[in-house]
């Protein structure tokens, strides 16, 4: 019997895989599990519910893959069979790898979110807001789809009064794009408020024509408000991520656009009750203001308020005529002390000077030779003559102005300008300053010297250039 070595039956192993094995013309599916990168080499299991195999997928191989290896990830592998002799394994040198079915389109989903993610497509700046009213919508669908069924259902239930306009385009299928994107564009020449694109559920392959770019950048260049709901609530396309609402399902995209009519009227009923107290409370308000100006005193008895005011007036004027004459009075004291004040310190200063020109006499009689002595007293004698007419005159020209003084005082004074014959005419308490002022049969109150009276105007002349004769009364030119 032969003796092999274990390293000798696996290299036998080896070759016969190796050349009774071909794969050059097959791809091997299954589940990609225990994913490893090490140094850019990917290492990983493959297995189905029947079997399982070591793959290795060299760098300059997963460089050129063109996604990232995760487990669960469902994929197509195409290389050679080789026998790792060191462990006694089978593995698989793996050339090349796509995914597989549903895997290839999730992760064409993911390269087409991120393409149009990068472009801005989604971004929120693009998002038009609801418009205030929506009175008219479009709907995008298929016209035997049950989404539109039941879109229109929702409608006529919540706001049978929004206008619905239709537009047909299929909804599966790689023919669908295209004829989605015409209806969008139809729809937003339309002139409705807003558009919804909508479908009902379906698996990821029925949905994936939601996933065109085509679709998203017509989304982004419509002017109307758009609202997508498409499938279920765990589905979500690009379309829903480049709407300016994504509803979860096509009933929640027509609830969105339109108004609940139990909501309406109740609201509307709740507004009326608003109108209805905010109506009573301003009539009891102007009810009790009507009831207190009833009950105001001037609005009761209007005369006797006129009256009031009017003594109040008289009264004021009085009060104004006593403190003018006080004020003028205690000026014309104050002037006569100052008066006063002013001699004094003249006679004062003249007193000194003289005394001090004595003194200076005396010291030049004392001092000077006799010769000296007289030509110093007669130039004495001249500056005292000189001095005592200096002095005379400027109290003569002081007293002077001092009396000029007191003689305006007195005629700007109101009560010597009344004891001059002039009266202060007023009209209802305000002082008349020219005859424009009046019409004819106003009463008007005159304050005299002493004492006051009232007058009723029966003739009347504006004109400023006229004068009053003062011996018939009449006034000329």
């Amino acid at each position: 019997m032969q003796t092999l070595r274990v390293g000798e039956l696996v290299a036998k192993v080896k070759a016969y895989i190796q050349r009774g094995v071909n794969l050059s013309g097959a791809y091997i599916s299954g589940e990609l599990s225990n994913v490893k990168y090490v140094n850019g080499h990917c290492y990983f299991d493959l297995k189905d519910d029947q079997g399982q195999l070591s793959c290795t997928l060299w760098k300059t191989q997963a460089a050129k893959a063109g996604f990232l290896l995760e487990d669960g990830l469902a994929v197509l592998v195409h290389g050679t069979l080789n026998v790792y002799e060191k462990r006694g394994t089978l593995q698989l040198n793996v050339d090349h790898i796509e995914p597989a079915g549903l895997g290839a389109l999730y992760l064409e989903f993911e390269k087409r979110k991120q393409q149009l993610a990068a472009a801005g497509c989604f971004a929120q700046w693009r998002k038009k807001p609801k418009p205030a009213e929506i009175n008219s919508i479009a709907i995008v669908t298929g016209k035997t789809t049950a989404a539109l069924q039941d879109a229109l259902k929702t409608i006529k239930a919540r706001w049978p009064l929004l206008k619905v306009k239709f537009f047909n385009a299929p909804v599966q299928g790689q023919e669908a794009p295209p004829k989605i994107i015409r209806a969008l564009q139809e729809a937003d020449d339309s002139g409705v408020d807003a558009v919804l694109l909508i479908r009902g559920g379906g698996s990821f392959e029925d949905l994936f024509c939601f996933n065109d770019p085509g679709i998203v950048h017509a989304l982004n260049a419509m002017k109307t408000y758009t609202v997508t709901g498409i499938g279920h609530e765990i589905d979500t396309s690009l379309a829903d991520l480049a709407a300016d609402h994504m509803a979860v399902t096509p009933t929640a995209a027509a609830q969105w656009v339109t108004l609940d009519q139990q909501e309406v009227k109740a609201r509307l009923a709740a507004l009326q009750r608003q109108l209805i107290q905010g109506t009573q409370n301003i009539f009891d308000t102007n009810t009790q203001r009507l009831m207190y100006l009833q009950a105001s005193p001037v609005l009761a008895n209007p005369q006797n308020w006129i009256d009031g005011r009017k003594n109040r007036q008289q009264i004021l004027l009085q009060q104004l005529v006593r403190l003018s004459s006080t004020r003028f009075h205690a000026v014309e004291n104050q002037l006569a002390f100052l008066k006063g004040v002013l001699v004094q310190s003249m006679n004062d200063h003249l007193i000194n000077t003289e005394r001090r020109l004595q003194g200076l006499s005396n010291q030049m009689m004392i001092h000077s030779p006799m010769g000296q002595l007289k030509l110093s007293w007669m130039q004495l004698s001249r500056m005292e003559q000189a001095m005592q007419t200096s002095t005379s005159h400027h109290l003569k020209t002081s007293a002077s102005q001092l009396d000029k003084l007191e003689a305006m005082l007195k005629a700007l004074s109101p009560q010597a300008i009344l004891e001059r014959g002039y009266a202060i005419v007023t009209l209802e308490g305000k002082p008349v300053k020219e005859a424009a002022a009046l019409k004819m049969e106003d009463a008007i109150s005159l304050q005299f010297a002493k004492g006051f009276a009232t007058a009723s105007i029966t003739s009347l002349n504006p004109d400023p250039k006229t004068t009053l004769d003062p011996a018939n009364g009449h006034s000329t030119l």
